[in-house]
C-alpha cells in the first residue's frame, strides 16, 4: 500500500501476505507496516475451512506493543452450517479489555438469501440478551443464492478482512439495521441503493432514523467510463438542508507488463522525520519543505481523532500529551503536516 506524494506513489506504508491451501482459499493473511526502514508486525487474520470449502473459523490477532513479537487475540468468528446453505454466526471480540460475545441467526427467502439478521449479545456467553436485527431487500433482477454468499464468505472476505472491504456482488436493495432498547424495536440507520439499466451500482444513500422519520446523512454517486470501468465517485454530506460535496474518488485504468514500474521514485514538497522510533516519553518531530513557511502539525490516533497540534515551529517535541494534557495510550499515530498545497503522513508507535 502506497500514499500519492503530489508527483508519485511514495515508499510503501504496509505490506500485506497471504498464505493459502490446496483449494486456493486464503489461510493467514498478514498486515505489516513500515516505519521508514524498520518493518513492524501489525496484525494477522487466520480462516479454518471444511471439507466443502466453507469458511468454519477466523481469527484475528494484533500484535503487542510492548515486545512486537506477542500476538494479541483480538477476536474470532465461528460458522455452524445446517440444512439448504443455511448458517449461525457464533464471535467474540476483546472489548478494551473485557470479553464479548455475539450470535446471529437469520431468515431466508425463497432463494435462500438472507432477509433478516437477530444478533445477541452476552458478556460471559451464558446470558443472552437482544443486541440488533437487520432486514435486507434486494434488487428484483438479483438472482443471487444462499451459496454465493456463503462462497463469497470463502473466497473474499478471508482476503479482504483487514482492509475492511465488505462489497458484496449482490444487488441489494435495501439494508436496515435496529437496536434493542430493552423492551422494543427501535429503527438505527439504514443504506439505500440504486441501480441503472445496466445493473450497475450508481447511488447509495446512508439513512438515520431521526424523529421518527429516515433522514438522508451521507450520498455517494457512482460514475462509470465508455468501458463500464469505475471513473469516480462523489460523496455528499447534508448540512442546513443542502447537500456538499465532501470526498471525490477517481480510478485510472491501464494496461501493464510485469517489467513495468509502479512505483517511481520521488522528491515530496514536504516531509516528515520523527525519532526515537518506538517512542516511550517523546518524540522528536522534524519537517523539511521545498517552499518557505511554518507547516501545521497535527497527530492523530488510530481512529482518526486529533490527540494534538502545532503551528509554530518546523520542529518540535511531543510529550505524548493530547491537548487537554491527558497522557496518550500505547500504540499507533499518525503525523501529519500541512504546508500551503503539500502536506505528508508518517506513522510511529508509542510503547510505555
Amino acid at each position: 500500500m502506497h500514499s500519492w506524494e503530489e508527483n508519485g506513489w511514495g515508499d510503501p506504508m504496509s505490506h500485506s501476505y497471504y498464505e493459502y491451501n490446496a483449494a486456493g482459499l486464503v489461510t493467514s493473511f498478514i498486515m505489516d507496516l513500515n516505519f521508514g526502514t524498520q518493518t513492524i508486525p501489525f496484525a494477522r487474520f487466520e480462516s479454518v475451512y471444511d471439507a466443502q470449502n466453507r469458511v468454519v473459523r477466523q481469527d484475528m490477532y494484533i500484535i503487542d506493543f510492548m515486545d512486537f513479537e506477542t500476538w494479541n487475540h483480538d477476536m474470532w468468528y465461528e460458522y455452524v452450517y445446517g440444512p439448504n446453505n443455511t448458517f449461525e454466526v457464533f464471535s467474540w471480540e476483546n472489548e478494551d479489555g473485557g470479553d464479548q460475545y455475539f450470535h446471529s441467526t437469520f431468515t431466508y427467502d425463497g432463494s435462500g438469501r438472507i432477509t433478516g439478521e437477530l444478533s445477541y449479545i452476552s458478556m460471559d456467553n451464558v446470558n443472552w440478551t437482544f443486541d440488533t436485527k437487520n432486514e435486507t431487500s434486494y434488487h428484483p433482477q438479483d438472482n443471487s443464492t444462499g451459496a454465493d454468499f456463503i462462497e463469497y464468505l470463502a473466497n473474499a472476505y478471508s482476503s479482504t478482512f483487514l482492509l475492511m472491504e465488505w462489497n458484496i456482488p449482490i444487488l441489494i436493495n435495501s439494508s436496515t439495521s435496529y437496536f434493542w432498547n430493552g423492551e422494543i424495536w427501535i429503527p438505527d440507520y439504514r443504506t439505500v441503493w440504486e441501480y441503472d439499466g445496466s445493473l450497475r451500482r450508481i447511488r447509495q444513500d446512508e439513512d438515520e432514523w431521526l424523529t421518527n422519520q429516515w433522514v438522508t446523512q451521507d450520498k455517494t454517486f457512482f460514475n462509470y467510463d465508455a468501458n463500464g470501468n469505475m471513473e469516480y465517485t462523489i460523496m455528499q454530506y447534508g448540512i442546513a438542508g443542502t447537500w456538499e460535496n465532501d470526498t471525490k474518488i477517481e480510478y485510472f485504468w491501464g494496461s501493464f507488463t510485469s517489467s513495468e514500474d509502479l512505483v517511481q521514485g520521488v522528491s515530496p514538497a514536504l516531509q516528515i522525520k520523527a525519532w526515537p522510533m518506538p517512542f516511550t516519553e517523546s518524540l522528536n518531530i522534524s519537517t523539511s519543505a521545498k517552499s518557505v513557511g511554518t507547516p501545521q502539525i497535527s497527530i492523530y490516533n488510530s481512529r482518526g481523532q486529533l490527540v494534538r497540534e502545532f503551528t509554530d515551529s518546523d520542529k518540535v517535541i511531543w510529550d505524548g500529551k493530547d491537548s487537554q494534557g491527558r497522557d496518550s495510550a500505547n500504540g499507533i499515530y499518525f503525523i501529519r503536516a500541512k504546508q500551503d498545497k503539500a502536506s505528508a503522513v508518517s506513522k510511529v508507535i508509542r510503547v510505555k
